[in-house]
């Protein structure tokens, strides 16, 4: 058998890195959101076939890599995963039998019959003699794929490392944290407290894509849940249910004329959870999104010693010079101390670390306590908000509806919130919806991984 070997690459979090990756194999790459995953296959394997940057042998010169849209292109008439489903099967159409082809979580947002689909795809291209990456968090991937890469043992400083490599027999007998969660997860995880019956929400006389005359009812103060395969129609019923909600600024213009809405006075706004990228500046980094830097060039620029060397606020911001290692803070400004550590000492900060330096200024607890609840505390406040994973995104997302003072009857709504989480991460995740649900809020979601619906209270399949 032949394999890429990789040998001591450090990029990010992959210090001294090593692992063998077999050829004419469909390869399953997994472990938890923010391990190195998406640094070994995106900037070691995919950028070195075009930078040649460090001595991989057997890496073949054509590298290809597909990743999902999250964010569903203007000029189609199709759903987001037909549009996805398609797109990997014109790539898979495209690739020639000597390259490698990584695919970026392809079963994502897929129903299980879509999920079966895609596996038979990708085994059937490998039967033909095609090599193929899945980085996957998601189970059909991963119990059927010829070769197991997993990293961690957790993620950013305390991941990075080579946790199994072999194959399927050997991965079940391994007793990673994936391994676990894939083939011997406990039942009694799923279970949780039922909601008591209350107030509904309807929206009738909808009308829309493949919709005709649809009543859509769901309960308030609830975990709802529409599953159902490609254009089917959820993505549909989320936008509807924004449009009917929402009670702000301009609600005229995206007011849906033509459905009648009862329960609407039992609400007091909706809110869509964008798919966008978190920060799309190139300085933007998680301190700033989480919105907390000001807050900390403040403390730094009441020190007594930026006040007598003429520092303000403005000397502390993180450039992106800065970002890229080329640190451009001014000796005065690396004076200044706060409890003994200097701005640039900050910026490398886990939130876990900052959270203790800064634990007696409340708003920047207030922020960083629901980035450390979401089970990012590992995460660097200096860390460009560009390079996070999926599955840190999305929980960002949620961190930062839980840091605003939350008000109550909201309807939230997300489009796949469990994309880019691993296994492990889908049941804090949902105790973050139990904290907004206890709020007196409701939450809306369209999902297909079996691991978040059997945690609803209410399920619709589409």
């Amino acid at each position: 058998m032949k394999y890429i070997i990789v040998k001591d690459i450090t990029k990010n979090n992959l210090k001294g890195f090593s692992v063998k990756i077999p050829l004419q194999k469909l390869v399953a790459i997994v472990g938890p959101s923010g391990s190195g995953k998406s640094t070994l296959v995106h900037e070691v394997l995919y950028n070195n076939s075009i930078k040649n940057k460090w001595d991989i042998k057997n890496l073949p010169k054509v590298v290809d890599i597909l990743e999902q849209k999250v964010i569903l292109p203007r000029d189609t008439k199709l759903s987001l995963g037909e549009f996805n489903f398609d797109k990997l099967k014109k790539k898979l159409d495209m690739i020639h039998k000597e390259d490698l082809l990584i695919v970026d979580e392809p079963c994502a947002g897929f129903c299980e019959k879509e999920r079966k689909s895609i596996l038979k795809i990708l085994k059937d291209k490998v039967k033909q003699g095609y090599s193929i990456i899945a980085v996957e968090h998601n189970k059909e991937i991963i119990a059927n794929a010829d070769y197991i890469i997993e990293l961690g043992p957790g993620a950013g400083r305390y991941g990075g490392k080579l946790i199994f490599e072999g194959n399927l027999t050997e991965f079940k007998k391994s007793g990673t944290i994936t391994a676990e969660y894939v083939f011997n997860v406990n039942k009694d995880l799923l279970k949780h407290e039922t909601i008591k019956k209350g107030k509904v929400v309807t929206i009738s006389k909808i009308s829309a894509r493949n919709f005709n005359n649809y009543s859509f009812i769901f309960p308030l103060i609830s975990i709802v849940c529409l599953t159902g395969c490609s254009g089917s129609g959820k993505s549909t019923l989320l936008d509807v249910t924004y449009r009917a909600l929402f009670k702000g600024k301009n609600a005229w213009k995206i007011k849906l004329k033509t459905v009648n809405v009862d329960g609407k006075s039992n609400v007091r706004r909706s809110f869509i959870v964008p798919q966008s990228p978190i920060g799309d500046h190139p300085s933007s980094t998680l301190a700033t999104y989480a919105k907390v830097w000001d807050n900390i060039r403040e403390i730094f620029a009441n020190e007594k010693l930026s006040k007598q060397l003429g520092l303000t606020k403005s000397d502390f911001i993180i450039s992106n010079s800065i970002l890229e290692s080329k640190n451009d803070f001014s000796r005065d400004v690396l004076k200044v101390y706060y409890k003994g550590k200097n701005i640039e000492e900050v910026t490398n900060m886990t939130i876990d670390e900052a959270l203790e330096i800064f634990k007696t200024d409340t708003l920047i607890v207030r922020k960083l306590k629901f980035l450390q609840e979401v089970g990012l505390g590992y995460l660097v406040l200096g860390q460009k908000s560009g390079s996070l994973s999926g599955g840190e995104s999305q929980r960002v997302r949620v961190a930062n509806i839980l840091s605003k003072k939350l008000g109550d009857r909201t309807v939230y709504i997300f489009d796949t919130p469990t994309r880019g989480l691993h296994l492990k991460d889908i049941p804090v995740m949902v105790d973050i919806f139990r904290k907004i649900i206890n709020k007196n809020n409701t939450i809306l979601i369209a999902d297909n991984r079996e691991e978040i619906f059997h945690y609803c209270d209410y399920r619709i399949n589409l």
